[in-house]
């Protein structure tokens, strides 16, 4: 009777080694197809935000070739400033000769 239930114990537990040994198998293999799903899943993306910011850059890079000429900014009577040292300069010898330096 003893050697009964010893070789009972070991049965049940070959079986339940099987059992959970096929279920760690099951999950294993569906985390598997997970991650090559989510693998070629992330390609794609990838993939699809290469080609679109691509299409964008020609188009900056289109705008930004495109310049606008200098005189399109310069007015016809335009007449740049004085440079002010002459200016100062010219105040500086009125002043002296007022003074009667």
């Amino acid at each position: 009777m003893n050697w009964l239930k010893v070789a009972a114990v070991v049965i049940g537990a070959l079986i339940a080694f099987l059992i959970v040994g096929e279920i760690v198998h099951v999950v294993l293999a569906l985390l598997g197809y997970v991650l090559i799903a989510a693998l070629i899943a992330g390609g794609g993306y990838v993939a699809y935000k290469v080609v679109t910011s691509s299409r964008r850059r020609e188009v900056k890079d289109h705008h930004r070739d495109r310049q606008l000429p200098d005189d399109h900014y310069r007015q016809a009577d335009y007449q740049p400033p004085a440079s002010p040292r002459s200016n100062v300069d010219d105040e500086l010898n009125r002043l002296r000769r007022d003074m009667g330096h």
